[in-house]
């Protein structure tokens, strides 16, 4: 062999090599491995494998399979995890401005209309300014449905809410909840399913329609209010380093990726929680309300007041409430 075709073939060699390098990433989800959602990433995962040659794997883990929920940034930032598909509003107690970015209340209509803050607003670039600060990179924002209130009774507005016995995560939905009179316990998903059971409960601030029906919350629960008092964010984000050491095509493709798995759960979601609305007013019996304009203009006014209190906990919160402030006024949500 010539020294020419020698110094070729070990150049041919380390292309070779570099084609099929991978950067992997260890992502954990917030919901669990049969979730939707963690069926979706998931598949995305897969799809971006190949769309990137294997340049970008992903390995989907559920939740609590490292840590706990509120705990996967100080995964990320230890190196036990590289990224999460999770909700700002699990750090809200690590940083208000999380909290903030993790639930706008009842301040838009629907999510998305509140996603256009994001795309619109400036959102997107104040939500990466953010998590860089913990030296992550926010991909996107992922949807969620709108969120209701499983009810043993009815509550056609918020005067309804008043004196009202209520599980409550903590955050600002509980603030907003407090302040339209509701008597908040904090307690976990199954300790609330019992609770309504055993009367302890009148109602619960949980989650969407499908996720409610499937962790039973409607046995008991024959209403299901959609108040518009809580509207989550959910998100993608990793590892400034990892996402750093992606070429520029590779981001492009993954936040392209990120996107289109929003979009299909847009579907799935909505279809389920159809799906899961037909079953409790058909199996369960159970009665669908929904708060009127009146209502939801006094729940935003209300929200003012919880983003008041929020922003002045940090100027970061402070910022995150002005730029949702700035952006509700130009779509003319607001004067």
């Amino acid at each position: 062999m010539t020294m020419k075709s020698a110094l070729m073939g070990a150049a041919a060699c380390l292309a070779m090599t570099g084609a099929v390098s991978a950067e992997t990433f260890k992502m954990q989800t917030f919901l669990g491995a049969n979730a939707s959602t963690t069926k979706a990433f998931e598949a995305m995962a897969a799809q971006l494998a190949d769309d990137t040659g294997g340049a970008i794997e992903i390995e989907v883990l559920p939740a609590r399979a490292v840590v706990g929920a509120g705990d996967t940034i100080d995964a990320i930032q230890n190196g036990l995890l590289d990224g999460q598909y999770t909700a700002p509003s699990y750090f809200a107690g690590k940083d208000a401005a999380l909290g903030v970015l993790g639930d706008t209340l009842a301040a838009y209509p629907d999510s998305a209309t509140r996603d256009r803050w994001f795309s619109e607003g400036g959102g997107l670039d104040l939500a990466r300014a953010l998590y860089a600060k913990y030296d992550l990179h926010f991909i996107c924002p992922v949807y969620w449905p709108p969120e209701q209130i499983p009810s043993k009774v009815e509550i056609n507005g918020v005067a309804g809410l008043d004196g009202l016995k209520m599980r409550a995560p903590g955050g600002l939905a509980s603030d907003l909840l407090s302040q339209a009179g509701a008597s908040l316990v904090t307690m976990g998903v199954g300790e609330s399913v019992t609770a309504m059971e055993t009367g302890a409960l009148d109602a619960t601030d949980l989650a969407n329609v499908a996720l409610n029906v499937a962790l039973g919350m409607h046995n008991q629960a024959k209403y299901s209010v959609l108040a518009r008092h809580s509207m989550a964010v959910t998100e993608m984000s990793v590892s400034k380093a990892k996402w750093d050491a992606l070429s520029a095509d590779d981001q492009a493709k993954f936040e392209t990726a990120c996107n289109a798995m929003s979009d299909g759960l847009r579907t799935t979601l909505s279809d389920e929680d159809m799906s899961a609305e037909m079953t409790a007013k058909t199996e369960l019996g159970v009665t669908f309300l929904e708060f009127g304009e009146e209502d939801a203009a006094a729940f935003r006014s209300m929200t003012a007041d919880v983003w008041n209190d929020w922003g002045a906990k940090s100027s970061d919160a402070q910022a995150v409430v002005d730029s949702h402030k700035a952006f509700m006024a130009s779509i003319g949500l607001t004067n």
